[in-house]
């Protein structure tokens, strides 16, 4: 994994294996299916609609990978 910085505009650039792209998107879900709605935003720093928008994009990015192997 490599990160690189964006300085002035906030964003952060992530350089993935297609199995931590999948690790994430994994965990994005998890986190969503396991903690309660009242104590998401406690525990994950962010409230659980965020953690949906996100889970969305993770799902359209995994799903236009090329297929494994290729």
């Amino acid at each position: 994994m490599d990160l690189e910085l964006i300085e002035g505009v906030g964003r952060i650039i992530l350089s993935l294996t297609r199995d931590e792209l999948l690790l994430i998107a994994g965990a994005v879900n998890e986190a969503i299916e396991a903690v309660d709605d009242w104590e998401f935003a406690t525990r994950l720093g962010v409230d659980k609609e965020a953690a949906r928008t996100m889970r969305a994009e993770l799902r359209r990015v995994v799903s236009d990978l090329p297929p494994d192997g290729h």
